[in-house]
């Protein structure tokens, strides 16, 4: 399943790349998906190069009910950006969610680009479950969830710029 989301912050580009940058920015993001946070770690790398990396548990009442033999009471989630250095239009990078012991995952690109005043954030990419016979339903209920997360995530993230 292709999963595409594309949000405008009201913030200049450097501003949003800092942000995205900032350890308490990343706490604050990973609580509004509503994740209890296990670990995070900024690896802001000498050659400009950026690595965020969350660790969260969800509630597995987050997905739908006949998926949750699955994986579980909860769920054990990373979450992994990886960015290349910040240009001077924009920053491109990748990113990926898995699910320790979910059949599936998600991985795709991700950018910033300046657009005016403002920025805009970019992600696109696929939901995989290799589970025979219900793998599509799994792909559209896990698609469904990080686009949930995604827009409280953006939510959080014009919250933080604004103030």
């Amino acid at each position: 399943m292709k999963l595409i989301h594309r949000h405008r912050f009201d913030a200049e580009l450097a501003r949003v790349s800092a942000m995205l940058e900032d350890e308490d920015f990343a706490r604050v993001r990973a609580e509004a998906m509503g994740s209890a946070v296990l670990d995070i770690d900024v690896d802001r790398r000498s050659s400009g190069a950026l690595v965020v990396c969350l660790k969260a548990s969800v509630p597995a009442s987050s997905i739908p009910a006949e998926f949750r033999s699955f994986v579980g009471t909860d769920l054990a989630i990373t979450y992994t950006e990886a960015w290349e250095p910040l240009g001077e239009t924009d920053r491109v990078g990748t990113f990926a969610v898995d699910v320790a012991g979910a059949p599936g995952h998600v991985a795709g690109a991700i950018g910033i680009t300046a657009d005016g005043s403002g920025t805009e954030i970019l992600a696109a990419g696929d939901v995989i479950s290799n589970v025979p016979l219900v793998g599509a339903m799994i792909e559209k209920a896990v698609g469904g969830a990080v686009e949930k997360a995604m827009a409280a995530e953006m939510a959080a993230a014009d919250a933080w710029l604004a103030g």
